[in-house]
């Protein structure tokens, strides 16, 4: 441990004196497109690296960003080498567009200086820097235009549906709506709106509704569409509305064991949440009189929305006696951003080969009849339905024997 520490030490010693020695002026550049006609222009910049503690170092330049097109470096200054004496150079670079393909609001493209390491070696501690010189590039706005945000709060029994609009148009909006579109556990859709506003140019508004909440029989994730009427356009957005959060239940495990043996047990997950819970797995703790005296963990599953999933695998009794035993359980499963966990407690009794003659240890039957919720998978079903169907079709040949038994037996006479 103090070794990784000392290591991200050097480290970002290391990154630090670089970071001193190497700057960038100015840090960026800004163009307005309504400062330009609307023709091609070509607009020619320069920035300046600097060699702040006078080293000898080599760095690449190279343009990234979604403006990364309209921005062009003028060679040779690619790959430039500092002498410890030299205390900086130029970069120029020129930016040519059209204010037509410019799209509004800002954008951005940079230029990136990195510094370049060579003859490395894993064995090496080295690290570079990255340094970024900005560009800005603001498109004009036509006569209408809107920027909107969509945002959700929780008020008891109802949902607060909000659309946050701003007008950052030419033209004042006489009439601003939105619209929510929601689909809910049947996949109903609800539909809702707001109150009409007027917006002035620049101004932002909040535009809000309500929904019922119990519109929504299950915490999950609920899709819900936003549409905002502004004059005579319409902008469209999709945000997740989060209702609770994901959460399991163990609706079944076995409650009998036969001491001295290998037993196989069964626990059936039921998830609560409307989308699928991933890498759902259990930690046991086996305890007798308190003393905890076997511990394990179950395999790794991943359970659909509302759905239940059969684990099962073995447990090793063969050095348990008979009696009362409690299975600590702590469930652990991906949360909306983070593993959560929760915690169950069995009581399972481990009895002699005699007693559990007179007990039914067999697999359970699914409990998801007896829940209302689908079960996830018939795998554990399929032989005893095959034995069914074979079962049928001999009764079925045994009966019709039966009935055409004369056929037969004049068959069979001798001549």
């Amino acid at each position: 441990m103090k070794q990784k520490i000392i290591l991200w030490m050097l480290i970002f010693l290391l990154a630090f004196q670089l970071a001193a020695a190497l700057g960038i002026r100015p840090a960026r550049t800004t163009i307005v497109m309504d400062d330009y006609p609307n023709e091609e222009v070509k607009i020619d910049g320069k920035l300046w690296v600097v060699n702040s503690d006078h080293k000898e170092f080599a760095v690449d330049v190279y343009v990234e960003g979604e403006m990364a097109e309209f921005v062009k470096l003028k060679a040779p200054e690619k790959k430039m080498s500092f002498r410890a004496d030299e205390e900086a150079k130029e970069v120029n670079f020129e930016i040519k567009f059209k204010k037509d393909k410019i799209p509004p609001g800002t954008t951005t493209a940079s230029i990136v200086i990195e510094e370049r390491i060579v003859g490395s070696s894993p064995n090496v501690i080295s690290s570079k820097i990255l340094l970024k010189h900005k560009i800005n590039i603001i498109g004009s706005y036509p006569d209408h235009y809107i920027e909107e945000s969509v945002n959700f709060h929780d008020k008891g029994d109802t949902i607060e549906l909000v659309s946050e609009v701003k007008n950052l148009g030419q033209l004042d909006l006489y009439e601003v709506q939105t619209t929510f579109y929601v689909n809910d556990k049947e996949q109903q859709q609800h539909q809702v709106e707001t109150d009409k506003k007027s917006l002035k140019r620049k101004e932002t508004t909040l535009l809000t509704t309500t929904i019922a909440k119990d519109n929504f029989d299950s915490a999950g994730q609920y899709e819900v569409s936003a549409i905002t009427k502004y004059d005579d356009q319409t902008l469209e957005m999709y945000k997740t509305l989060v209702i609770g959060k994901p959460d399991l239940d163990i609706t079944y495990f076995d409650k009998y064991f036969i001491a001295y043996k290998v037993n196989q047990y069964t626990m059936d997950l039921l998830n609560k949440w409307n989308k699928q819970i991933t890498n759902v797995y259990i930690d046991v703790q086996v305890l007798k009189e308190g003393k905890e005296v076997d511990s394990f963990r179950t395999k790794s599953v991943d359970i659909e929305g509302e759905m239940i999933k059969r684990v099962s695998d073995y447990l090793d009794a063969k050095d348990k006696g008979p009696g009362k035993y409690s299975f600590e359980m702590t469930v652990h499963f991906w949360g909306l951003v983070r593993m959560d966990e929760k915690k169950f407690t069995f009581s399972t009794e481990l009895v002699t080969e005699a007693d559990a003659k007179n007990l039914h240890l067999g697999a359970p039957a699914l409990t998801g009849a007896a829940t209302g919720y689908a079960i996830d998978g018939v795998g554990g079903m399929l032989p005893w339905l095959l034995v069914g169907i074979l079962i049928g079709i001999i009764g079925f040949y045994v009966g019709w024997r039966y009935v055409n038994r004369d056929r037969y037996e004049e068959g069979n006479k001798p001549f």
